[in-house]
């Protein structure tokens, strides 16, 4: 979904190495580029430009569906002694893509004899729609749409894994109690089981291009995809085979 720029805002900080000494904040439609006065008002305006293309082709490609975010921009206290650069600045990012929600660095060089190169640092709060559970989800339950809300939340210095859509989650069940208002993540998640052991399940066998199905029984849980062994009924023997769906287990060898 396209995130109209009405809807992202950038906040962002000057930062002379540790201390913070200003604070303005423009909606996405305002200039990035006002008058400058300073190397440092130079370097600021150029590194956040910067800053937001990375952060907008990152959410692209993660395919986020709103989201908004601020910068610190940390800019060496040296920069007081650089010159107002004449020319364009050149800038170039140090730091991998993937790693853009949680730090930028930028090489910004103002070009000619008595031109400088500084080094500065970006550290984004990206806020981003994730998946929660609305209330309590107990241990070992199968999750609903009615479960979940998406919120935004803080992703920069967040864990792995976190989850973006709800269809990613519905279907699901909780490996452990699940708390409201807090980011679901994968490894909370396993696959529903759709095979208990000692149930009555039904073997698919395939081949030749004949397809036929005899009664068993499991002899283990399995979730969808899982190599489980069951017996068959009729005769007794003992049948590797794949959890297909609920009570279906698709033979993948021989007979034993």
């Amino acid at each position: 979904m396209k995130i109209l720029s009405c809807r992202r805002k950038v906040i962002f900080r000057f930062i002379a190495e540790t201390t913070l000494t200003l604070l303005l904040t423009f909606p996405a439609s305002a200039t990035l580029h006002p008058v400058q006065h300073s190397a440092r008002e130079q370097i600021n305006a150029r590194v956040l430009t910067a800053a937001s293309a990375e952060i907008d082709a990152l959410a692209q490609k993660r395919q986020w569906r709103d989201y908004r975010y601020t910068f610190n921009v940390y800019i060496p206290s040296r920069v007081a002694t650089d010159i107002l650069c004449p020319a364009t600045l050149q800038i170039t990012p140090t730091s991998p893509p993937e790693t853009a929600f949680n730090r930028l660095n930028f090489d910004v060089v103002c070009p000619g004899s008595a031109g400088w190169k500084e080094n500065v640092t970006v550290r984004p709060d990206v806020f981003v729609p994730v998946v929660m559970p609305k209330s309590l989800i107990e241990r070992d339950t199968v999750i609903t749409t009615d479960d979940l809300q998406l919120k935004k939340y803080n992703v920069s210095n967040a864990r792995s894994g976190l989850l973006m859509h709800m269809e990613e989650v519905v279907g699901l069940t909780s490996k452990r109690a699940l708390q409201p208002g807090k980011p679901l993540t994968r490894s909370e998640l396993v696959e529903p089981l759709l095979v208990k052991r000692d149930q009555p399940v039904m073997i698919v066998a395939h081949m030749a291009g004949i397809t036929a199905s005899m009664p068993g029984i499991a002899l283990k849980n399995g979730r969808k995809g899982d190599m489980i062994r069951v017996r068959n009924t009729s005769s007794q023997r003992v049948i590797s085979g794949r959890v297909d769906d609920d009570g279906v287990v698709t033979t993948v060898s021989t007979p034993q």
